[in-house]
């Protein structure tokens, strides 16, 4: 006969396991993927990301992590940027090199996010997101707009969750993965606290498969940091070796 401890345990372990979306499951695998595949500086990361933010877009959204489920919906757009950026220049003969960016250029984008982030805070915390989400669902886009039109009943839309902190880590990431698509070998240091910071809050809002990706997202980002630097290493040997 078991414990009842154990079977207690048992028990919440299956809740959460319950709770696990096969969609998350999904997202969770393209996107250990992709940054295992980014780490190797291999330029397939980028369609593999792409199908993954795709799926997680719809996974934060049912689960009210509005501005993650903006970030994903932003995360396509730059990993079309990105494939294309390292495609260009591998078509050319002259594959995209890692860099460590200037400080100068990486504090503009780091300044330009800054910016930006106050006015998506109002723009959730407002409910303006989630009117304009019910709009887009409902098909009814007057429904942002009170009196005017005939409204057709308004989708059921969670209050947002962890607003700021969420707004905050939308920003970080997107100014990362811009670092990413330059080959700045920096990204992966800001990856890194995206990281850490994602761990606790996705677990806080029941997103387990996720908060535990994020959790090995970390060795694999600090693995990726020393591998685009020593390859950076080696190209400036290979050019001094060349200039001699």
């Amino acid at each position: 006969m078991e414990n009842f401890p154990d079977v207690k345990l048992k028990n919440a372990f299956c809740n959460v396991i319950e709770q696990m979306h096969a969609t998350e499951w999904i997202a969770a695998i393209l996107s250990f993927w992709c940054v295992v595949l980014a780490a190797k500086n291999s330029i397939w990361n980028w369609p593999v990301a792409l199908i993954g933010s795709m799926i997680y877009a719809f996974v934060f959204l049912e689960s009210a992590l509005y501005s993650d489920a903006l970030l994903n919906v932003i995360f396509v757009i730059f990993q079309i940027y990105g494939w294309m950026s390292w495609r260009k220049n591998s078509v050319v003969g002259e594959p995209l090199r890692p860099t460590f960016g200037q400080r100068k250029s990486i504090l503009k984008v780091l300044v330009i996010a800054l910016f930006i982030y106050p006015f998506w805070v109002y723009v959730i915390s407002s409910g303006l997101f989630g009117k304009t989400l019910a709009a887009v669902l409902s098909g009814d886009y007057f429904l942002v707009t009170p009196g005017v039109g005939k409204h057709t009943q308004m989708p059921i839309i969670a209050p947002p969750r962890f607003i700021y902190i969420d707004a905050m880590l939308l920003f970080l990431s997107l100014s990362a993965l811009y670092m990413q698509a330059k080959k700045w070998i920096q990204n992966w240091i800001l990856w890194i606290v995206v990281d850490l910071i994602y761990v606790p809050v996705y677990w806080l809002n029941h997103n387990y498969i996720t908060a535990f990706l994020y959790l090995i997202y970390i060795p694999i980002a600090v693995k990726g940091y020393q591998m685009w630097k020593n390859e950076s290493k080696q190209f400036s040997l290979v050019e001094r070796n060349t200039s001699d």
